[in-house]
């Protein structure tokens, strides 16, 4: 067991299955299916230090209440995002505060245009004197473990996370999340494996690979290859949160499960259910909707009943809904996946069938 400083996190023998931060997301419904198909760790999706640290009196408990923790959730991480030192070290003071989480999570690694626009996330990379000034003040504000999160740079020709990377060390944080691309490959192309490893040779604290898993079979090879203590998955477990449970079964040499209709269409339900609980039931219906495209793709008759359940807007609806749709399966002695109706295998799928059903996630 190994940890830094007197406060770092501990990692147990062999590789540790994380669920990676995706915005919009990895919600507490989603982060607690995840957990219960042996995740180890998630993270929230991420906090706006400002808004978080500035919240007025009357607006904190609205912010409190968003960040939900569920009891299945066994180590969670706040994710929080900024690039004012003072902001993003007073919204981890404040997160601490509320005794929810085992973790601080620093993102210096989300791309999206309107995040590096403002100057947070990765586009931060390309100001280690800024990097470092936020990781100093986020360590030496919380006593609760801090983490990086980080992409390799801002593009090829710019890879400063080796440097980055031992700032955080020597700051205090805990571990690292690399994601192996840089922000101006966004989620596109294959990851950087030599670059990552100048990451890992750069510190001793422990960390975590993410960007490379499409499928179970990937997940120890690639954490493996980048000398890593541990893989997180994000976009893989999106249209399969039972990943982690395959993926121990690969490791123990048993072959993953086949997940038939019956175990797609009730973790679709406990989903729904958990997600009424953070939100208003037809905000809910709206957003289940592409879990349903990516865990009924491949069934019999999934086209039609996803544009059906497009027209749900009460949990009661979907379950009425899903349970006809399974008694006409079973009706049918046809509970099983057809391989030649699954699309690809590729990390840009997931993307792919939401926007088929007319969906969007931001990633």
């Amino acid at each position: 067991m190994a940890s830094v400083r007197g406060r770092g996190e501990k990692t147990d023998l062999g590789l540790k299955y994380s669920l990676a931060a995706m915005d919009g997301m990895s919600h507490a419904a989603f982060r607690s299916i995840c957990f219960e198909y042996g995740a180890q760790d998630a993270t929230t999706e991420m906090v706006s230090a400002i808004s978080y640290a500035r919240a007025r009196r009357k607006r904190q408990p609205i912010l409190d209440a968003q960040l939900m923790r569920r009891p299945e959730e066994t180590h969670l991480a706040a994710q929080i995002i900024g690039c004012e030192p003072e902001v993003m070290a007073a919204a981890a003071r404040k997160l601490e505060a509320i005794h929810r989480f085992d973790v601080v999570e620093i993102n210096m690694g989300c791309p999206a245009r309107m995040v590096v626009g403002g100057g947070s996330g990765s586009a931060i990379l390309r100001n280690p004197q800024l990097a470092g000034e936020i990781l100093r003040a986020v360590c030496d504000a919380t006593h609760l473990p801090v983490r990086l999160k980080l992409r390799l740079g801002w593009d090829e020709a710019h890879i400063t996370a080796p440097e980055i990377a031992a700032m955080a060390q020597d700051a205090g944080c805990s571990a690292l999340i690399l994601h192996g691309r840089t922000r101006s490959q966004m989620y596109r192309g294959s990851v950087l494996l030599e670059e990552m490893k100048r990451v890992r040779a750069a510190v001793t604290i422990p960390l975590y690979a993410n960007g490379a898993v499409v499928s179970a079979a990937d997940a120890a090879p690639f954490g493996e290859a980048v000398g890593a203590q541990g893989v997180c998955i994000g976009r893989a477990a999106l249209k399969a949160p039972w990943i982690f449970d395959d993926i121990r079964r690969l490791e123990r040499g048993e072959a993953p499960v086949q997940r038939d209709a019956a175990e797609r269409m009730d973790v679709l339900l406990r989903l729904g259910a958990r997600m009424c609980d953070q939100k208003p039931e037809r905000l809910a219906m709206c957003e289940i909707r592409k879990f349903c495209t990516w865990y009924l793709t491949g069934l019999t008759g999934a086209e039609e009943v996803c544009k059906q359940l497009h027209r749900v807007e009460q949990l009661d609806g979907l379950r009425r809904t899903l349970e006809g749709y399974l008694d006409g399966l079973i009706a049918k002695n046809d509970v099983q996946l057809h391989p030649e109706l699954l699309p690809e295998v590729t990390l840009d799928t997931v993307d792919d069938a939401a926007r088929r059903c007319g969906c969007s996630v931001l990633l």
